[in-house]
């Protein structure tokens, strides 16, 4: 039995170790301001409103015309998307 105690030991040793990666990545590696700032380089206007959303944030733009514009920043590769699309 000292071979399955080796297993179980491996396992959940393994298991803890995939657990605690999987907190890391679920963290933004974008901040707040920097996903205002590529939303605004995209979409070019003032930042109304930032709100972070678990792995994205969703920001609104006032453009020059009036128009209010909410846009998707990816918070882990920084990939800009209007809302919608």
């Amino acid at each position: 039995m000292p071979g399955t105690r080796v297993l179980l030991l491996t396992t959940a040793l393994l298991f803890s170790v995939l657990s605690d990666a999987k907190v890391i990545s679920d963290k933004p590696q974008i901040s707040r301001e920097q996903a205002a700032a590529l939303a605004q380089q995209r979409y070019p206007g003032k930042i109304v409103k930032v709100q972070n959303e678990q792995q994205r944030y969703r920001i609104r733009v006032l453009q020059a015309d009036g128009r209010v514009v909410t846009v998707l920043v990816d918070g882990q590769s920084g990939r800009v998307q209007r809302d919608g699309n």
